[in-house]
C-alpha cells in the first residue's frame, strides 16, 4: 500500500512498511460517538491479535482534537495517522467514519462500516487471519 502520512506523534509513516502483513485500518473522527464507543474494542483487539498491525486514521478535524481523542480513549499504544486532508481516506475509498478496512498480506481489502463491538471486530480480524 503505497502512501505516506504523518503520525499524531509527528513521525513519518510509510504505508509500504505494511506490505505482507495483515492490517486493520480504523478510520475515525474525534467528534464521532460511534468511534468513541469502538475504542475499547480496538484497544482489546490489538492486545489479542499481536500479529496484526492496527492503524488508526484520524480525519475530519484538527490535530489537537485528534490528540484529545487518543488521550480520552486511551488508545495511544496504537499508531494513529493525522490525515487532516483526507489523503489516506481517499486512497482506501473511505467516505465516512467509523469505517474499518481489513487488509490481507496480499493487499486485498474488505471495508466494513461501524460501529463494531468487540465480538464483531474480533470476528472480522479472525477472518482476516483465515481463522
Amino acid at each position: 500500500m503505497a502512501f505516506s502520512a504523518r503520525t499524531l506523534d509527528g513521525e513519518s509513516f510509510q504505508g509500504a512498511n505494511l506490505a505482507g502483513k495483515p492490517v486493520v485500518f480504523w478510520f475515525w473522527a474525534p467528534w464521532c460517538p460511534k468511534c468513541i464507543s469502538e475504542a475499547p474494542a480496538v484497544k482489546a483487539a490489538t492486545a489479542t491479535f499481536g500479529e496484526v498491525a492496527f492503524v488508526g486514521v484520524a480525519g475530519l478535524d484538527t490535530e489537537a482534537a485528534m490528540k484529545e481523542f487518543v488521550q480520552m480513549t486511551r488508545t495511544g499504544d496504537i499508531t494513529h495517522l493525522a490525515d487532516v486532508k483526507g489523503a489516506v481516506w481517499t486512497k482506501l475509498g473511505v467516505s465516512q467514519q467509523s469505517t474499518f478496512v481489513f487488509m490481507k498480506p496480499d493487499g486485498s481489502t474488505t471495508k466494513v462500516s461501524g460501529p463494531l463491538d468487540q465480538d464483531a471486530l474480533d470476528g472480522h480480524v479472525r477472518r482476516l487471519l483465515g481463522r
